[in-house]
C-alpha cells in the first residue's frame, strides 16, 4: 500500500486469467480472492501458487499484490502453513520501483469470530512470526464488526502497532447488499482514515462500495479502494466475471491516469 496521501484503486481477481487482464489494465494493486468463500474467502493452494509465479516474474513486475487468508479463527497454522510459503516465502526476481519491492506478496487477514476466543492476539502474533516481515500483513477490520463478533476499531489498531502491522483494510463482514458507508457514515470514516494515518498505517477501504462512491470516497483519502463487485459485469453478483471497462471507469473515479498506474507510488 502506499504512502503517498494520493488515493489508488485495489480490485480482487479470483481466476488468473482475471489477473492477467488486470495486470493489462495497469490496476495499481491486484489481490486474489474466492468470493464464494466468504468477505475474504481464501483461493485454493494451486490457484495461489500460480496468481504469485505470475506476479513475481521478471517480466510483469507492475503491481502490488496479496492474497486472502480467510478469517483469523479458520486459520491452521501447520496445514495452511503452504499459503505463507507461497506467498511471503518465494525466492523472486525482483523490481525496485523508487524503493519498494513489488515482488512481495501480502496476506489478508480478517477477525470474524476472533471475539469467541482469549487467545486470536496470540495465534496472530504467531502467524506474524512465520512471515519475513510484518509489512506484509494486512489486518482487516469490518465495519460491521458487531455482527460476526469481530474486534472493535481501536482494539484492531492496538495490536497491528503492537505486531509491527502497517496496513489495516475497513470491509465489510456481511456481503448482503449493504455498503461500507452504510455503517460507517462519511466523517466516521474519515475520522478512521486519520486515525490510521496518525499512527503511521498504510489505510485501505472496501466494502461493496459502488462505482459512483469511489470519487467521494477517494478524497478521504484512504491509500487504497478496493472493489470487486463494483467492476463485475453483474455489480450485485461478486462472483460474475470483472468488466474491463468498469475497472477503467473505477480508474478514471479515484483520479488515476494510465500514465499514474504504471508507476505506482510507495
Amino acid at each position: 500500500m502506499s504512502n503517498s496521501t494520493a488515493c489508488q484503486l485495489l480490485v480482487s481477481a479470483n481466476t488468473l486469467e482475471e489477473c492477467i487482464l488486470l495486470q493489462d489494465l495497469s490496476v495499481p494493486w491486484i489481490d486474489l480472492k474466492e468470493p464464494r468463500h466468504g468477505p475474504l474467502g481464501r483461493p485454493d493452494l494451486p490457484l495461489v501458487k500460480q496468481f504469485a509465479d505470475r506476479m513475481t516474474s521478471a517480466s510483469s513486475i507492475k503491481a502490488h499484490w496479496s492474497i486472502a487468508g480467510g478469517e483469523l479463527p479458520d486459520w491452521k497454522p501447520q496445514a495452511d502453513q503452504a499459503y505463507i510459503e507461497a506467498v511471503c516465502l518465494r525466492e523472486t526476481h525482483r523490481e525496485t520501483v523508487r524503493g519498494t519491492d513489488r515482488s512481495d506478496g501480502h496476506i489478508k487477514w480478517g477477525l470474524a469470530q476472533a471475539e469467541r476466543t482469549s487467545d486470536w492476539q496470540v495465534k496472530l502474533a504467531k502467524l506474524v512470526e512465520q512471515i519475513p516481515s510484518p509489512r506484509q500483513v494486512i489486518l482487516v477490520h469490518y465495519a460491521d464488526y458487531a455482527r460476526v463478533e469481530a474486534p472493535e476499531w481501536k482494539k484492531v489498531l492496538s495490536i497491528a502497532a503492537e505486531l509491527k502491522i502497517d496496513k489495516i483494510l475497513i470491509d465489510t463482514a456481511i456481503k448482503d447488499g449493504s455498503k461500507l458507508t452504510d455503517w460507517l457514515e462519511i466523517p466516521a470514516l474519515e475520522q478512521r482514515i486519520q486515525d490510521a494515518k496518525r499512527c503511521h498505517f498504510q489505510i485501505a477501504i472496501a466494502g461493496s462500495i459502488p462505482l459512483d462512491q469511489l470519487a467521494k470516497l477517494s478524497r478521504l483519502e484512504p491509500n487504497w479502494i478496493g472493489v470487486r463487485g463494483a467492476v463485475c459485469r453483474n455489480p450485485k453478483d461478486r462472483t460474475s466475471t470483472i468488466d474491463p471497462g468498469l475497472v477503467e471507469i473505477a480508474l478514471a473515479q479515484v483520479g488515476l491516469s494510465r500514465a499514474e498506474v504504471c508507476q505506482p507510488q510507495d
